[in-house]
Formats: C-alpha cells, sequence, structure tokens
C-alpha cells in the first residue's frame, strides 16, 4: 500500500514501518552527558527497546554502554531509522549520508528550519537532500515517536523520561506541538488510560501529520486518534483519509487552535502557515466525520469515552434514546437539561418496561424517565441491579446513565459486581455519573475495564453520550467521489455569461433585461411580468443597496426609465446598462457561495441569504465535491432549516430543488478553476414544487486572469 505524502510522491508505507518499528536504531548526535542528546538513548533503554541501538557521534566512544561510531558511514549495519539531534546546518549533509547509507527513514529533532527566518534556507536544503537520496523525514523541530507496543520511544522529552512504564491502549496522538504531545502522552499514561502511538510531526518539512495519519489508521492497536491541528496543507486529502479511518473502525478527534484573531496569528507564527477560518474547519471535520472539541480537556476526555465504549443502541422507535438512573431528584433534572441542550433524546419506556416498574420500584420511586431511586434505595439492596435489568431489556433504551449524588465511591465499591454485570449483559453505552466527586484513577481504570465510563458531572456525561451519537452519525457519511474528466470552464465575466452559469448550477435566474442608455422601458420590458426591480449591474458597484443603486417593486416603465437614469447619473457613467428583473416574491432567501483559497481547497457555503448573511452568520461550509445526503445534513445544523421547512405559516420550500442547486453549484465551481470566489445571494427558495430563483452573481477571477 502507497500513501500520498505532503511533500509530493508517493511512500511505500513500509519504510514508515521500518520508522515507527524499528529494529535498530542510529542516534546521530548522541552524547553520554545529561540532556536532550543523551535522553535519546536513555529513553529507549528505559522503556525496554529490545533492538540494536547505534549512537553516532565523532567525540565519544559509547553512550549509555552502547559502541559509538564517528560517522553514519561507519555503522556496522544499515540500521531502520535515523535519529538526528545536530546543529540544524549539518542535518541535510547527515540525510544525504542516511541516503547514501541505505537508511530510509529519519527523524530530525532539530530546531533552526522554518520556525525562524534565518533557517528557511536550511529547510530548504534538508528537502532537497530528503527527495534526492529517497529518505522519509519526520520533522524537524519535533519530539519524535512513542510507538508502546514495541516498547520503542524515540523522544528526548522529559514526559517520557520520568514515567517509570508505559501502558498499551488504542488511543493514537498526532500532534503539530512536540510539546504538547509530551504533555498528553504523560496525561494518558499517568491516568491509566494508556496509548498506542504518540507523532510529534514538528515542522512537516517532508512529510506532515497526515502522512502520519495514514499509517496510524492502519494499524490493529487503535481505535481513536487524537489529532492536534494548527494548520494544514492539502487538507482536502483529510475526508478520505477519515472514510478509511472509518472503515477501520477508529474515530478521529481533532482539537485545532486559532478560533481568535490572535489564535490565528500565533498559529502562523509558530509554524509557517496561514490558517483558513476556524468555521470552515468546524464544518468541515464535522463532513468529513471527525470530532472536533474546544480544550484539550475535552479530547483528553473524548479518547477515553470513544476508546471502549460502544455506540448506542440502533432503534426506528422515535421514542427511543437515553435512560436515566437517579439518586437525585435534582441531578437527574440536570441530566434531562443537558441531554436537549445537545440534542440527544431520551428515551420514553415502552409499555413493558414501564409495567416492570411498576413491579419493581417502591412506591417512593419516580418511574419513568429520569428514574429517581432517592436515598431510600439503601433498603433496598437489589434496586440498582433490578433497575438496570429492565433499562436494558427496553428496546427503548440505546444508553444509560447511573447518576449518584454523595455516595458515590461507596457505592461504586458496594455495587460493582452488579454495575459490571449491567454494562456486560446489556451490551449499550453505560455511564455513572458522580456530583462533582472524584474518584480514584484504580477504580476508574476497573470500571473502564469493564465497559464502563466514570464521569464527575452529568453536563461532562452527556457530552460523552454525544460524542458516541455522533460517530454513530458517521458511520453513515459518504464521501463525494473525487471529480474526473471534468471539462474545464472560463469565469463568467458578463452579466449573460453570469446567467448560463446560473442555469448550469441549477439555479435559474429570475427573467431579467438590460436597459441600454437609448432604449425605453415600455419597450425592452413589455415581456416581464410586473412589478420589477432596477438595479445596477454588479461590476458596476458593490453594496447596491446601501448606494441606493437598487429599486425594489417598481410598477410603471416611466418609473424603470426615471431610476434607470438617476444610476447613471449617480455613478457619473452616461453610457451604462442598468439591469431590470422580474421581481421574486415568494420565496426563502439563501446565498450559495464559493471560497477557493482555503486548506481544504475549494469550499461551498450555504445559509441565510439577503442582508442576514452578514446580521447572523447563519452559514455553513461543505468542503468540494459534495453529496446530496452532506448538504442536507449540513442545512439541518443551520437556523434556516426552520424557516426552510415552513415557519409560522408559511409554506414549506423546496428543499430538493436548493440541495441539487448546491451540489450543481459545486461541481461547476470545481470546472472553474480560475474561479476564486462566487456568490449567488439571494437564491429565492420558492414553495415545494415551483424550485429556485437567483437575482444576483459576483464573481471574483483569480489575479493571474484579472478580477471581476
Amino acid at each position: 500500500m502507497n500513501i500520498q505524502t505532503g511533500s509530493g510522491p508517493m511512500t511505500d508505507v513500509s519504510a514508515l514501518d521500518r520508522i515507527f518499528r524499528p529494529q535498530s536504531i542510529a542516534i546521530v548526535g548522541a552524547s553520554p552527558k545529561p540532556g536532550p542528546r543523551n535522553r535519546l538513548v536513555t529513553n529507549l533503554m528505559k522503556h525496554g527497546f529490545e533492538g540494536r541501538i547505534y549512537p553516532v557521534t565523532p567525540s565519544s566512544d559509547a553512550v549509555e554502554g552502547h559502541k559509538a561510531y564517528k560517522t553514519v558511514g561507519d555503522l556496522p549495519e544499515v540500521p531502520d531509522v535515523a535519529l538526528i539531534i545536530t546543529p540544524a546546518e549539518t542535518v541535510p549533509g547527515i540525510i544525504a549520508e542516511c541516503g547514501q547509507k541505505g537508511i530510509t527513514g529519519a527523524i530530525v529533532y532539530s530546531a533552526g528550519f522554518e520556525e525562524i527566518e534565518t533557517g528557511k534556507d536550511n529547510a530548504r536544503r534538508l528537502k532537497e537532500a530528503a527527495r534526492k537520496y529517497g529518505v522519509h523525514v519526520l520533522g524537524p523541530n519535533g519530539q519524535g515517536i512513542w510507538a508502546v507496543k514495541a516498547r520503542t520511544v524515540m523522544s528526548f522529552g522529559a514526559a517520557a523520561y520520568e514515567l517509570e512504564d508505559l501502558t498499551h491502549s488504542n488511543i493514537a496522538v498526532i500532534s503539530q506541538s512536540g510539546a504538547l504531545a509530551g504533555a498528553i502522552g504523560n496525561y494518558l499514561q499517568r491516568n491509566r488510560l494508556g496509548c498506542s502511538y504518540i507523532v510529534s510531526v514538528g515542522n512537516e518539512t517532508c512529510m506532515d501529520a497526515l502522512d502520519a495519519l495514514a499509517w496510524v489508521i492502519e494499524q490493529d492497536d487503535v481505535r481513536v486518534v487524537a489529532l492536534y491541528l494548527e494548520g494544514l496543507d492539502d487538507a482536502a486529502r483529510l475526508l478520505p483519509l477519515a472514510a478509511r479511518a472509518r472503515a477501520c473502525g477508529i474515530q478521529l478527534v481533532a482539537l485545532k487552535t486559532g478560533r481568535s484573531a490572535f489564535g490565528q496569528e500565533a498559529t502562523a507564527s509558530h509554524t509557517g502557515k496561514i490558517a483558513s477560518p476556524h468555521a470552515i474547519y468546524q464544518d468541515v471535520l464535522d463532513q468529513a466525520g471527525i470530532i472536533m472539541v474546544d480544550s484539550l480537556g475535552e479530547a483528553m476526555a473524548a479518547v477515553e469515552a470513544l476508546s471502549f465504549l460502544p455506540d448506542p443502541r440502533v432503534s426506528d422507535d422515535p421514542k427511543s434514546g437515553i435512560s436515566v438512573v437517579s439518586l437525585s431528584g435534582g441531578a437527574g433534572a440536570l441530566l434531562a437539561d443537558h441531554s436537549d441542550e445537545r440534542g440527544l433524546p431520551m428515551a420514553t419506556f415502552s409499555d413493558a418496561a414501564a409495567a416492570r416498574m411498576e413491579e419493581t420500584l417502591p412506591e417512593f420511586a419516580r418511574k419513568a424517565n429520569p428514574v429517581d431511586l432517592t436515598g431510600q434505595i439503601r433498603a433496598y439492596p437489589n434496586l440498582f441491579r433490578d433497575t438496570l435489568a429492565i433499562l436494558n431489556d427496553d428496546p427503548r433504551t440505546e444508553a444509560t446513565v447511573l447518576q449518584f449524588s454523595s455516595s458515590g465511591k461507596r457505592d461504586l465499591v458496594n455495587h460493582a459486581e452488579d454495575f459490571r454485570n449491567a454494562a456486560r449483559q446489556g451490551g449499550l453505552p453505560m455511564i455513572i455519573t458522580t456530583a462533582v466527586e472524584t474518584v480514584d484513577p484504580e477504580i476508574r481504570q476497573a470500571y473502564r475495564e469493564a465497559g464502563i465510563l466514570i464521569s464527575d458531572d452529568p453536563s461532562n456525561t452527556m457530552r460523552a453520550l454525544k460524542w458516541l451519537y455522533d460517530r454513530r452519525r458517521f458511520a453513515d457519511i459518504n464521501i463525494a467521489p473525487p471529480p474526473s474528466n471534468l471539462t474545464t470552464l472560463s469565469p463568467p465575466k458578463t452579466w449573460e455569461e453570469m446567467m448560463v452559469f446560473l442555469e448550469d448550477s441549477a439555479v435559474p435566474p429570475a427573467k431579467w433585461r438590460i436597459l441600454g442608455p437609448n432604449d425605453k422601458a415600455a419597450d425592452t420590458c413589455a415581456d416581464l411580468t410586473w412589478p420589477l426591480v432596477v438595479k445596477v449591474l454588479p461590476d458596476a458597484a458593490e453594496h447596491k443597496t446601501e448606494l441606493g443603486l437598487v429599486k425594489i417593486g417598481v410598477r410603471t416603465p416611466e418609473d424603470v426609465d426615471a431610476h434607470a437614469s438617476a444610476f447613471r447619473k449617480t455613478l457619473d457613467e452616461p453610457d451604462m446598462g442598468v439591469l431590470v428583473q422580474e421581481m421574486v416574491t415568494d420565496g426563502v432567501e439563501v446565498v450559495l457561495s464559493s471560497l477557493r483559497g482555503t486548506d481544504f481547497g475549494p469550499v461551498l457555503s450555504i445559509g441565510s441569504g439577503g442582508v442576514a448573511i452578514e446580521l447572523y452568520r447563519d452559514v455553513t461550509y461543505l468542503a468540494l465535491p459534495v453529496t446530496p445526503e452532506q448538504v442536507e445534513a449540513a442545512l439541518k445544523k443551520l437556523k434556516l432549516w426552520t424557516v426552510l421547512q415552513g415557519f409560522r405559516g408559511a409554506p414549506k420550500t423546496d428543499i430538493d430543488a436548493l440541495i441539487k442547486a448546491a451540489v450543481a453549484f459545486g461541481d461547476m465551481v470545481l470546472r472553474t478553476p480560475d474561479l476564486a470566489e462566487a456568490e449567488i445571494n439571494p437564491v429565492f427558495v420558492r414553495p415545494e414544487g415551483k424550485g429556485l430563483a437567483a437575482v444576483d452573481f459576483l464573481g471574483t477571477i483569480s489575479e493571474k486572469n484579472g478580477s471581476e
């Protein structure tokens, strides 16, 4: 199998196998003195690397008991990977030596490359050497790789050095920050969550985070991957990688920096990238089936829940959902509130389950969802067991939550076997929630091994269930196939060409005419249906409404002529043609637009149109190409969806026509590579069965061809 690398050529995965699971390692720049160059050796030894270690240094005969060699060329064999921690200016030459020796993989830890202005020449020479000699290079300026199952910690970081042993699990981490990669690894190990791989990609001079991801998702000891992202080059590759991850039963979780203007600036200065707006990442990652989180704490909570909990039960019953058992009416109410806030369904018990509740639960208990057993449960030692059994047997229960109040620790110990049996027999997601009560890591680990998540807050419980429901939803995602054999189009420049573009995008324009300076509306507009809209053409002025260059509801030819004359006078364009259109009055205003210069390539945006787009920012983004299913899912996230369904007595609109148009418009954008931006605003989505009508179009042509 091959993967596409960020640097262009195809990378043989076997080369990455040797980097991630080497049997022999050369450490170029190793030192017997304490510090990072020594820790590359000691971290390997401390965590049980069973292969051969070859320090390479001209100044020492041995490092930590391993014979040292003066140069790479002196090594007694061709090692699987070279770890390089030498001054930046020496690295390109060392990569050349590695290639000449036959070494196909290297990890460069040295700083002094793209992250500083004076290091850019070093980066260029490194990239050239790697290409010339066929060396796959991770880094520079990173902290390397932890491959836990192989007991291979190729990192100088203090995080790995301070750990006495490592726990292997199905959690992998790929980070564009070396320091955070180490911190995350340290957290996972100290909290007994464990991990399979920690990958710090550094500056991504040759290989990038997506190259690492392409390898990681093919491993059989991975179920969830956490991505720390600052920005991606050619991020469109992420969509097929996410699809491949789903096919392998792996869920991706992403923490993306750059939400604020300052955060975007900090990211750019740190990595040399200028990231796309955060909103585009948020929507496109959802399109790709990737869970996006907002903090490191959320990322760790997400990988914990997703690493072992099953998906909620699949049910076609609209009354299915989450079933809650609580010892506190207040806490149960909080769970219900947080469920509603996150759009999660609460179950309505089936008649059979409700009858069993009446038979089993004492009189003081609330028997509807959320069930409240109250503190009097102490007099009924089997009530936990019996209640959970009823919920597990109810086909409307998709997931179960058990909420404690102030006695969580005691009940976790006293009823452990009942809870474990319930989780095992139900096969559903089961979360036990305390009321902000801290539970020892040993107890949490024991419950994880039994398939139960312990949460410290009702809000965090429903957050975890939202991730599980999202994962279940993502299983149905089908990404659009990449376009092939598309006929390239020239971008539209004249109004007539724009209208043809709209027709081909399945967005027919409202009937129109152009009124010349010597024309009379009585003749030119004779076949139009009144009232009309009179306005200047798109290339004549931006923000036409603010300048008074749009007149709606015009009812006589004389008024059309007067408005056209006034527009020419305002713009001092006596020979200007003026646009006259039939007025559309029976539709919801929507905007369809595209933007090409993003990390994901061309993206489509859909949202509330007209002036509402700037006022409400009710807009969503999709990477192109798109499927009808993706467009519908994106629309459902917007407030616009409620309006399209028919709000306050208004008729339902032609949503099918809008979805068809969005797909067709996206395809037209892909066929027009020189169209940098395009906007149809507004598109009137008319009542169901009546289709669409467009009344305006704006396009920006890429600079090499001028702008429109």
